[in-house]
């Protein structure tokens, strides 16, 4: 009998939201995990840090107080491949808009006394382990984490299809282009995957699955502040964490 890999899907400061996405999925999520053991699943049950080697961890979430650091750098040793779920994890997310509008100010809207309050600088997984694959998107796609889940257990790291959202949004029904309107959209430059959820129901592309490799974006960019102010154009890159990654 073949064994199981071993899986563990671990949160760390995060709203869960690509661990919701999973539990979605009903029947198909639970067929997928009788292929594997599955020994770490907070929304499930409560257990115990799992013990040993494991074969794959998917991590959630920013690393952002000393016990996240903690469980980060463990389940990093003990896992042959560590994967990121979701904007947060791969490109810091909402959260790393603190970055950009002073961790000192921004703390003010949420406590009134900052005494014995850590506020650290919002950080991508990346920084401080190292990642073997990412699962982009605010939240994740479940249908596509299903797809590279496949080659995942089997030891395979897969490769997401360079292509834009854009690619996507006559497929999945989207026939009116945001940038013909003269309304701006990212789509152009991020990474596809998503099925143009967000442009399908009406709204711009605002980048949550990161830009494609190996583009230089500032033409696009250029033709956006024909409708918009640089700021504002900075605000948007700002949302999901664009900004470090996209220079204007």
């Amino acid at each position: 009998m073949t064994k199981k890999v071993k899986v563990a899907i671990v949160s760390l400061t995060a709203c869960e939201g690509c661990q919701i996405v999973l539990l979605d999925l009903g029947k198909k999520f639970f067929d997928f995990l009788k292929k594997v053991e599955l020994v770490d699943f907070g929304l499930i049950e409560e257990t115990p840090f799992p013990k040993g080697k494991l074969g794959i961890a998917f991590v959630e979430g920013n690393p952002i107080t000393k016990e996240d650091l903690r469980v980060l750098k463990k389940i990093r040793k003990q896992a042959k491949i560590l994967v990121v779920l979701g904007n947060c994890a791969a490109l810091g997310g909402i959260p790393e808009m603190k970055n950009y509008q002073g961790k000192e100010k921004t703390i003010r809207y949420i406590y009134k006394t900052l005494k014995n309050i850590v506020n650290p600088e919002i950080k991508e997984v990346d920084n401080f382990v190292k990642v073997d694959f990412t699962l982009p998107g605010c939240p994740i796609t479940n249908t596509e984490f299903l797809k590279y889940a496949k080659d995942l257990i089997k030891g395979k790291i897969p490769k997401i299809p360079q292509k834009p959202v854009c690619s996507e949004c006559p497929f999945w029904g989207k026939e009116t282009c945001f940038l013909r309107k003269k309304e701006p959209c990212l789509g152009p430059i991020t990474l596809a995957g998503c099925q143009a959820v967000c442009a399908k129901n009406n709204f711009s592309c605002y980048g949550c699955r990161g830009p494609l490799k190996n583009i230089k974006p500032q033409g696009f960019l250029k033709t956006l502040e024909k409708m918009r102010s640089k700021e504002e154009i900075e605000d948007d890159l700002e949302i999901f964490g664009l900004k470090d990654m996209i220079k204007i």
